[in-house]
C-alpha cells in the first residue's frame, strides 16, 4: 500500500521524526477532546490509496443504483426472466397453433405401449377390388368389384359385396383338346352378390427400416348371396351356352395396412372362397352316334344338366376409403 501525504501532513511527520519521545509521550496519554479543526483545503488533505491500483473507480451511487438494478434481471445461471411477474392478458394466452404444434410433437414421440393407429367405429368402408382365381387351370378369370362396410365396432362389420368375373379359356384347355382329343366340361363365372359378416382378430406393427411404424390388421370374412355361371359348350358351333344362377356361400382372410399420416385410407389384400353347387354341360349333348339331339337346345341341356359341387378362390387387392374421413379418440393417449 502506498499513501501520498500532502500540505499539513507532511509538517507533522517532519516534527515526529526530530522529537521521537515527545511524539510517544503524546501518543501514550490520553489527549483531550480538542474542537473539531476547520476543514481543510481539498487540495492539502487529500490521501490517496492505491489498494485497489489497476482497477476501474467506483461509480456514483446513482450509477451504482441503476446497474444493480439491471443486473437483478439477469440470473447467475443465465435466466433473466427470474424474478419477475408473470404475463397476464392477451399476451400471456397460448395460441391455437402453438398447442397444434405441441400436438404434432406428441404424437411424434415413439412410445413404448402405443395405442391403436386407426379407428373405424361407426364409419362406412368403400373398397373397390380387383383380383384374379387361381385354382382352375382351364379358364382363368379376373374381377372387378366392390365393397361396402358398415363397422359396429372398431373388430366387427357388415357389409355387402359385387364382383364381376371376365374370365376365358387358357391354353391348357385347348392343348388338351387337340394333344389328347378330349373334350372338356368347363363353366366360367359371370358375376356374384353376397351379404357378409366381418371380425378383425389380430392387430400388429411393423417397423420400417426402423423409421416408421405401419399398422396392420388381419380379418376373417364369412357371407352368403347369389351367383351367376355360364356353359362353355364342348362343340361352340352347333350349341348355345346355358346360365344358371345359384346360392353361393363365401368366406375370405385378409389384412389392412394403414399409413402414418392418413385417416381415411388402407390397403388391403385377401383371398376369397366361393362354394356353390353348379350345373354341368350333360355328357349326352353333342353329334356323336350316341348323342341326343334333344340336347341341341340350351333350356333342354340345362334341365339334364348335371349338378356339382364347384370352388372359385380368387386372390384380390383392394384400396379402402373411409367416411367420416376422422375419427376422435375416446381415450387418453
Amino acid at each position: 500500500m502506498r499513501r501520498s501525504l500532502t500540505g499539513s501532513a507532511v509538517l507533522l511527520a517532519a516534527w515526529a521524526f526530530t522529537a521521537p519521545g515527545t511524539a510517544a509521550a503524546a501518543v501514550a496519554a490520553p489527549a483531550p477532546a480538542a474542537a473539531p479543526a476547520p476543514a481543510a483545503p481539498a487540495d492539502d488533505d487529500t490521501i490517496v490509496l492505491d489498494e485497489a491500483e489497476g482497477e476501474a473507480p467506483a461509480k456514483p451511487a446513482g450509477d451504482a443504483k441503476a446497474g444493480g438494478e439491471a443486473g437483478a434481471s439477469t440470473d447467475l445461471f443465465g435466466d433473466e426472466n427470474k424474478g419477475k411477474a408473470p404475463v397476464t392478458g392477451e399476451a400471456g394466452k397460448v395460441s391455437a397453433t402453438s398447442e397444434a404444434d405441441q400436438l404434432k410433437q406428441d404424437k411424434a414421440f415413439i412410445t413404448v405401449v402405443q395405442r391403436q393407429r386407426f379407428l373405424k367405429k361407426k364409419r362406412f368402408e368403400l373398397q373397390p377390388q380387383i383380383g384374379i382365381t387361381v385354382n382352375d387351370p382351364f379358364v382363368r378369370h379376373y374381377t372387378v368389384g366392390a365393397e361396402l362396410n358398415y363397422w359396429i365396432t372398431n373388430r366387427m362389420a357388415v357389409g355387402i359385396t359385387g364382383t364381376a368375373f371376365f374370365g376365358n379359356k387358357t391354353s391348357r384347355y385347348t392343348n388338351i383338346r387337340f394333344q389328347e382329343s378330349v373334350l372338356l366340361t368347363a363353366n366360367k363365372t359371370l358375376w356374384q352378390a353376397s351379404v357378409n359378416f366381418l371380425y378383425n382378430p389380430f392387430y400388429g406393427k411393423i417397423a420400417v427400416f426402423n423409421r416408421a411404424l405401419m399398422h396392420w390388421e388381419s380379418y376373417v370374412q364369412v357371407g352368403g348371396g347369389a351367383i351367376q355361371t355360364q356353359v362353355i359348350p364342348r362343340y361352340e358351333a352347333i350349341h348355345e351356352p346355358f346360365r344358371h344362377i345359384t346360392g353361393q356361400g363365401n368366406f375370405a382372410i385378409g389384412a389392412r395396412f394403414y399409413g402414418p399420416r392418413v385417416d381415411w385410407l388402407s390397403v388391403n389384400f385377401g383371398v376369397r372362397t366361393w362354394i356353390y353347387q353348379d350345373k354341368l354341360e350333360p355328357p349326352e349333348r353333342g353329334p356323336g352316334p350316341n348323342q341326343l339331339d334333344s340336347l341341341d337346345s340350351a333350356d333342354a341341356a340345362k334341365d339334364a344338366a348335371v349338378k356339382k359341387l364347384a370352388f372359385n378362390v380368387v386372390f384380390f387387392l383392394g384400396l379402402s376409403f373411409y367416411f367420416p374421413t376422422t375419427f376422435q379418440y375416446t381415450t387418453r393417449r
